[in-house]
């Protein structure tokens, strides 16, 4: 179950990193905004699902 949750971590983080990329190279405006939100949600997932498995872990 771990790993899965860890793909996820991975999947996410990926997902925001390219998001952040498509921000930096977008015109100033609502597509790089788009890019900048939807980075963020990505970013937030994967430390939804670090937090998962950190208090898996402990518990």
């Amino acid at each position: 179950m771990t790993t899965d949750l860890q793909t996820k971590v991975e999947k996410y983080d990926s997902k925001a990193a390219r998001c952040e990329e498509w921000a930096r190279q977008a015109a100033e405006g609502p597509q790089r905004a788009f890019y900048e939100v939807l980075a963020r949600y990505y970013g937030g997932l994967a430390t939804d699902f670090r937090q998962v498995i950190e208090k898996r872990k402990v518990a």
